[in-house]
């Protein structure tokens, strides 16, 4: 099972009626913060201070299992920096939930090949929970939308969890959003569910879920997103502003 999300929010409504009969006491937690760049962390230490138990970036994911009554002491963080692939492996086997943060998607999947847990983490047998980048990279192709000038569309490989749709996370309709749904709609023709930060996905086999208000595109909506994309960009022109074109 995977649950996808786009920020640290679900133990909050509309996620906890929906998870809360997933998500149970008894369940051990590993987080696995793989997706930071590398000009964030360095080290060890660093690593500790954001994702030791006293670290805000660890307490900001936990606060979220503590609404479903999962204990501090069943949560616990691979650390990229000191566990070798025996003891991250163990980790992995010991847990009930896995829990991938956003980030950087790529930089996910370098460090899982890097300790050699790609297979154990796509066979893994329970829940697979990721936000953002930790969510896109579930599937067997992921896109990524640019956030920044310059930045161009993307189309990678990912995990394999996934397959047959596509996700756009941090749905806003902005008019990078639709510009890649539409590249990826017209390149691969899967459906796509847009996910706002207050909305989510459950997948169990090929049964869906939506948490929230989740948009579907299909390859029937192009000319929409074709016209919605046409419309952002003469406002655009109108008002002075200048778009990025994927």
């Amino acid at each position: 099972m995977e649950i996808l999300l786009n920020v640290n929010n679900f133990g909050q409504e509309p996620f906890y009626s929906s998870l809360k009969d997933l998500i149970r006491p008894c369940m051990r937690v590993l987080i696995l913060p793989l997706s930071f760049h590398e000009d964030w962390l360095h080290n060890n230490r660093e690593f500790y201070q954001h994702y030791g138990y006293r670290g805000e970036e660890f307490q900001d994911i936990a606060s979220e299992f503590y609404a479903y009554h999962i204990k501090a002491r069943n949560i616990r963080v691979l650390n990229y920096f000191r566990d070798d692939h025996e003891a991250a492996l163990r980790k992995i086997q010991a847990a009930d939930i896995l829990f991938f943060t956003g980030g950087y998607p790529d930089r996910i999947l370098y460090r899982l090949d890097e300790l050699g847990l790609r297979e154990a983490v796509t066979d893994f047998p329970g829940i697979v929970m990721g936000t953002s980048a930790g969510a896109m990279v579930q599937f067997d192709h992921y896109h990524v939308t640019p956030e920044e000038a310059g930045e161009e569309y993307e189309y990678h490989d990912g995990l394999g969890r996934l397959s047959g749709f596509d996700i756009e996370v941090h749905y806003e309709a902005r008019f990078e959003q639709l510009s890649c749904m539409l590249i990826a709609l017209k390149q691969n023709g899967i459906p796509i569910f847009a996910l706002p930060n207050d909305s989510g996905l459950i997948c169990d086999g090929d049964e869906l879920e939506s948490i929230g208000e989740v948009f579907l595109a299909t390859e029937e909506d192009i000319d929409i997103l074709q016209d919605m994309i046409d419309e952002q960009a003469a406002e655009a022109e109108a008002a002075g502003e200048e778009l990025q074109d994927e």
